[in-house]
Protein backbone atom coordinates (compact mmCIF):
# COMPACT_ATOMS: atom_id res chain seq x y z
CA UNK A 1 0.00 0.00 0.00
CA UNK A 2 1.38 3.55 -0.57
CA UNK A 3 2.25 5.87 2.34
CA UNK A 4 1.07 2.58 4.58
CA UNK A 5 2.70 4.49 7.55
CA UNK A 6 1.45 7.89 6.86
CA UNK A 7 -1.86 5.51 6.58
CA UNK A 8 -1.14 3.80 10.09
CA UNK A 9 -0.33 6.87 11.96
CA UNK A 10 -3.23 8.43 10.32
CA UNK A 11 -5.46 5.94 12.14
CA UNK A 12 -3.30 5.64 15.62
CA UNK A 13 -3.65 9.33 16.17
CA UNK A 14 -7.70 9.20 15.42
CA UNK A 15 -8.07 5.40 16.96
CA UNK A 16 -6.74 7.05 20.43
CA UNK A 17 -6.04 3.65 21.82
CA UNK A 18 -3.82 0.27 21.21
CA UNK A 19 -4.21 -1.95 18.44
CA UNK A 20 -2.74 -4.95 17.48
CA UNK A 21 -1.08 -5.11 14.22
CA UNK A 22 -3.12 -8.10 13.23
CA UNK A 23 -5.88 -6.12 13.49
CA UNK A 24 -4.13 -3.30 11.33
CA UNK A 25 -3.19 -5.88 8.68
CA UNK A 26 -6.74 -6.96 8.85
CA UNK A 27 -8.66 -3.75 8.43
CA UNK A 28 -6.14 -2.60 5.65
CA UNK A 29 -5.86 -6.09 3.70
CA UNK A 30 -1.97 -6.32 3.88
CA UNK A 31 0.33 -8.67 5.25
CA UNK A 32 1.19 -8.82 9.28
CA UNK A 33 4.83 -8.44 8.07
CA UNK A 34 4.40 -5.48 5.84
CA UNK A 35 2.91 -3.46 9.29
CA UNK A 36 4.93 -4.60 11.45
CA UNK A 37 8.09 -3.27 9.29
CA UNK A 38 5.95 0.09 8.67
CA UNK A 39 5.46 0.16 12.83
CA UNK A 40 9.64 -0.08 13.26
CA UNK A 41 9.60 2.37 10.50
CA UNK A 42 7.25 5.03 12.56
CA UNK A 43 9.21 4.55 15.57
CA UNK A 44 12.65 5.46 14.28
CA UNK A 45 10.65 8.67 12.86
CA UNK A 46 9.29 9.82 16.45
CA UNK A 47 13.10 11.22 18.41
CA UNK A 48 12.96 12.17 22.02
CA UNK A 49 11.96 15.51 20.96
CA UNK A 50 9.03 14.71 19.06
CA UNK A 51 5.61 15.39 21.01
CA UNK A 52 4.41 11.80 20.27
CA UNK A 53 5.83 8.55 20.06
CA UNK A 54 5.04 4.92 19.26
CA UNK A 55 4.51 2.50 22.02
CA UNK A 56 4.61 -1.18 21.64
CA UNK A 57 3.06 -3.33 25.20
CA UNK A 58 2.56 -6.35 24.68
CA UNK A 59 1.76 -6.77 21.08
CA UNK A 60 -0.54 -3.69 21.63
CA UNK A 61 0.68 -0.59 19.21
CA UNK A 62 -0.25 3.03 20.38
CA UNK A 63 0.31 6.68 18.98
CA UNK A 64 0.82 8.48 22.90
CA UNK A 65 2.32 11.73 24.21
CA UNK A 66 5.67 11.93 24.74
CA UNK A 67 6.27 12.17 28.68
CA UNK A 68 8.89 14.67 28.47
CA UNK A 69 6.06 17.26 27.91
CA UNK A 70 3.41 15.74 30.61
CA UNK A 71 3.86 18.92 32.88
CA UNK A 72 2.89 21.15 29.53
CA UNK A 73 0.12 19.48 28.31
CA UNK A 74 -1.32 18.22 31.87
CA UNK A 75 -1.93 22.44 31.85
CA UNK A 76 -4.73 21.72 28.96
CA UNK A 77 -5.84 18.30 30.07
CA UNK A 78 -7.71 17.37 32.94
CA UNK A 79 -6.72 13.77 32.85
CA UNK A 80 -9.03 12.19 35.63
CA UNK A 81 -7.14 9.03 35.68
CA UNK A 82 -4.13 10.63 36.85
CA UNK A 83 -5.74 11.20 40.33
CA UNK A 84 -4.22 10.74 43.43
CA UNK A 85 -4.74 6.68 44.87
CA UNK A 86 -5.34 6.05 48.11
CA UNK A 87 -2.65 4.11 50.04
CA UNK A 88 -5.37 1.30 50.02
CA UNK A 89 -5.60 1.24 46.59
CA UNK A 90 -2.15 1.49 46.05
CA UNK A 91 -1.54 -1.66 47.88
CA UNK A 92 -3.99 -2.92 45.71
CA UNK A 93 -2.40 -2.26 42.96
CA UNK A 94 0.56 -3.47 43.69
CA UNK A 95 -0.36 -6.67 44.88
CA UNK A 96 -2.35 -7.81 41.80
CA UNK A 97 0.65 -6.36 39.50
CA UNK A 98 2.89 -9.18 41.73
CA UNK A 99 0.07 -11.99 41.66
CA UNK A 100 -1.70 -11.61 38.04
CA UNK A 101 -5.01 -13.32 37.92
CA UNK A 102 -5.72 -12.79 41.23
CA UNK A 103 -9.43 -12.42 42.83
CA UNK A 104 -10.27 -10.06 45.29
CA UNK A 105 -11.08 -12.59 47.78
CA UNK A 106 -7.88 -13.69 47.80
CA UNK A 107 -6.67 -9.23 47.91
CA UNK A 108 -8.57 -8.91 51.03
CA UNK A 109 -6.58 -12.23 52.86
CA UNK A 110 -3.57 -10.76 52.04
CA UNK A 111 -4.58 -7.19 53.10
CA UNK A 112 -6.70 -8.52 55.70
CA UNK A 113 -9.63 -6.11 55.05
CA UNK A 114 -12.46 -5.45 52.49
CA UNK A 115 -10.85 -4.23 48.95
CA UNK A 116 -14.06 -3.62 47.55
CA UNK A 117 -13.93 0.67 47.02
CA UNK A 118 -9.85 0.09 46.21
CA UNK A 119 -10.63 -2.84 43.55
CA UNK A 120 -13.81 -0.55 41.93
CA UNK A 121 -11.04 2.61 42.10
CA UNK A 122 -8.50 0.67 39.97
CA UNK A 123 -11.22 -0.31 37.13
CA UNK A 124 -12.80 2.85 37.25
CA UNK A 125 -8.78 4.45 36.29
CA UNK A 126 -8.30 1.38 33.71
CA UNK A 127 -5.23 0.40 35.94
CA UNK A 128 -6.35 -2.73 36.01
CA UNK A 129 -8.88 -4.87 34.42
CA UNK A 130 -10.85 -8.17 34.88
CA UNK A 131 -8.76 -11.18 32.74
CA UNK A 132 -10.41 -14.14 33.57
CA UNK A 133 -14.02 -15.59 35.19
CA UNK A 134 -13.06 -18.90 37.51
CA UNK A 135 -15.09 -21.86 37.38
CA UNK A 136 -15.58 -21.74 40.85
CA UNK A 137 -18.84 -21.08 43.14
CA UNK A 138 -19.78 -17.30 42.67
CA UNK A 139 -17.42 -17.33 39.40
CA UNK A 140 -14.96 -14.51 40.77
CA UNK A 141 -13.12 -12.42 38.81
CA UNK A 142 -9.68 -12.44 38.23
CA UNK A 143 -7.79 -9.31 37.94
CA UNK A 144 -4.08 -8.33 36.48
CA UNK A 145 -2.62 -5.24 36.22
CA UNK A 146 -3.53 -3.63 32.44
CA UNK A 147 -1.51 -1.88 29.86
CA UNK A 148 -2.32 1.57 31.08
CA UNK A 149 -0.59 0.54 34.47
CA UNK A 150 2.62 -0.34 31.84
CA UNK A 151 2.14 2.58 30.06
CA UNK A 152 2.27 4.59 33.18
CA UNK A 153 5.09 2.67 34.64
CA UNK A 154 7.18 3.41 31.98
CA UNK A 155 7.29 -0.31 31.26
CA UNK A 156 6.45 -3.30 28.72
CA UNK A 157 5.54 -5.82 30.95
CA UNK A 158 5.16 -7.03 34.68
CA UNK A 159 8.47 -9.08 34.19
CA UNK A 160 10.35 -5.25 34.32
CA UNK A 161 9.00 -4.52 37.32
CA UNK A 162 11.16 -4.88 40.34
CA UNK A 163 11.97 -8.23 42.05
CA UNK A 164 9.60 -8.28 45.05
CA UNK A 165 12.10 -10.44 47.16
CA UNK A 166 14.89 -8.37 46.30
CA UNK A 167 13.02 -5.37 47.56
CA UNK A 168 12.12 -7.34 50.96
CA UNK A 169 16.03 -8.29 51.44
CA UNK A 170 17.09 -4.73 50.67
CA UNK A 171 14.43 -3.11 53.39
CA UNK A 172 15.64 -5.66 56.02
CA UNK A 173 19.11 -5.34 55.08
CA UNK A 174 18.44 -1.18 55.39
CA UNK A 175 17.01 -2.18 59.32
CA UNK A 176 19.50 -4.22 60.59
CA UNK A 177 22.20 -1.43 59.22
CA UNK A 178 20.81 1.13 60.42
CA UNK A 179 20.05 -1.08 64.06
CA UNK A 180 24.23 -1.67 63.82
CA UNK A 181 24.40 2.30 63.37
CA UNK A 182 22.53 2.92 65.84
CA UNK A 183 24.01 0.61 68.37
CA UNK A 184 27.40 1.82 67.24
CA UNK A 185 27.03 5.68 68.00
CA UNK A 186 25.74 4.64 71.55
CA UNK A 187 28.93 2.94 72.14
CA UNK A 188 30.35 6.21 71.29
CA UNK A 189 28.43 7.96 73.56
CA UNK A 190 29.40 5.79 76.64
CA UNK A 191 32.73 5.83 75.97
Amino acid sequence: MENLENVMEAILFALGREITTEELAKTLEINEEEIIKSVDNLKNRYTENNGVKLIDINGMIQLVTNNKYYEQVNKFVENAKRQNLSISAQETLAIIAYNPKITKTEIENIRGVNSDFAVSRLLECGLIEEVARLNLPGRPAAYSVSNEFLRSCGINSVEELPNYENIKIKDEQMLVSDYEDTTKDEEKIEE
